[in-house]
């Protein structure tokens, strides 16, 4: 597999659930061929390495994602409800789902503190990224332009 197809849904044996993504920064991208750059460039600035990086992309994308807790069972149902009622990340995650079911990538990669997300979020902007938002504690967080 090459080009954008290869990008999709990385890793492939990525069983995680994704609560309170800590210390990751997320990202749409509505063109595949600008992800693969944009990935590509995390690589070479040395921010995505191994497994630092997620890329979700279509149906399969969004079930990864699991917007509604139900693919990793009765805990992360519950980890929604929270989501939904004491955070912004329930509607934010709802972005993320709406943009993969229309065809966009979303990119996340791990990110140690708010400069880092700031830097690497102006990295993402310069490749198309947009609706940018670093996971803090129990919120997604805007990255600024």
């Amino acid at each position: 597999m090459t080009g954008p197809e290869r990008l999709c849904n990385q890793p492939t044996d990525f069983h995680k659930f994704v609560g309170a993504p800590h210390h990751r920064l997320f990202a749409i991208f509505d063109d595949d061929v600008d992800a693969e750059e944009a990935v590509e460039a995390l690589r070479f600035e040395g921010f995505a390495d191994g497994r630092d990086l997620w890329v979700f992309c279509g149906e399969e994308g969004a079930r990864r994602l699991d917007v509604t807790g139900e693919s990793h069972g009765v805990w992360a149902r519950g980890i929604r409800i929270v989501q939904k009622v004491m955070s912004n990340d329930f509607g934010y995650l709802q972005t993320l789902d709406e943009a993969l079911r229309n065809g966009s990538t979303v990119v996340a990669v791990w990110v140690p503190n708010e400069k880092t997300a700031d830097e690497v979020g102006r990295l993402l902007r310069s490749f198309a990224g947009h609706s940018i938002a670093y996971g803090t504690h129990l919120d997604f967080v805007p990255v600024a332009a």
